[in-house]
C-alpha cells in the first residue's frame, strides 16, 4: 500500500504545482481551531459511508456532486416534497416500495424527499434492518445525488432526507 500512497502524493503534488496559497486572517483563525480527524482503520474500504460505519447518522454524496448540495440538504434548505414511511414492512416489501417511491418522486420532479425507516427497535435483536437496506438501495439508485439523516425533530437517525437528480424530459 505504501507505493500507492507515494503515487497519490506525487500526483497531488504535480496537480498543485501552480497553485498559490491565499493568505488572509479568516483562514488562519479557522485553521488554528481545527483539530485533525482520526485516521480510519485500514479495514474500512475507501468508498464506505464512514459516518454510518462509525455511528448511526447516515451521510452520502454521489461522486462528482458538490459538497454544498449535501450541506444544504442537511440544513433543510431543500423543502421535503414527499415522505415514505416504511415502518412495519419486511426488507423485501420496503425495497419494492422505496424503488417505486423514488421513481415516482423523480417523475413528479420532486427535488427532496424523506424516507422514514425507523431505528430498528421493533426488529429481532433491535438491529436497524431497514436502515441498512435503505442506505444500500439509495447508494445504488442513479437518481439519488445525496442523502443524510433527517433533523432530530423529523425523525433523526430513524429517517433519511434524499436529494434527487432532476428527471430528464420525457
Amino acid at each position: 500500500m505504501k507505493g500507492r500512497e507515494e503515487d497519490d502524493t506525487a500526483l497531488f503534488d504535480q496537480a498543485m504545482r501552480d497553485v498559490k496559497r491565499l493568505h488572509h486572517k479568516q483562514t488562519a483563525s479557522k485553521l488554528a481551531r481545527t483539530t485533525p480527524l482520526p485516521s480510519l482503520p485500514e479495514s474500512v474500504p475507501e468508498s464506505a459511508d464512514t459516518a454510518s460505519a462509525f455511528g448511526e447518522e447516515l451521510r452520502y454524496l454521489r461522486p462528482g456532486i458538490q459538497t454544498s448540495a449535501l450541506q444544504k440538504l442537511r440544513r433543510g434548505q431543500f423543502p421535503i416534497e414527499a415522505i415514505l414511511d416504511l415502518h412495519g414492512l419486511t426488507s423485501a416489501e420496503a425495497s419494492i416500495r422505496l424503488q417505486h417511491f423514488l421513481q415516482e418522486s423523480q417523475r413528479a420532479r420532486q427535488n427532496a424527499v424523506r424516507i422514514v425507516h425507523g431505528k430498528g427497535y421493533g426488529s429481532i435483536g433491535r438491529e436497524p434492518v431497514l436502515k441498512a437496506r435503505v442506505r444500500q438501495l439509495l447508494q445504488e439508485c442513479p437518481a439519488v445525488l445525496a442523502f443524510c439523516s433527517a433533523p432530530q425533530r423529523d425523525g433523526g437517525t430513524g429517517a433519511v432526507d434524499v436529494l434527487l437528480r432532476k428527471a430528464k424530459n420525457a
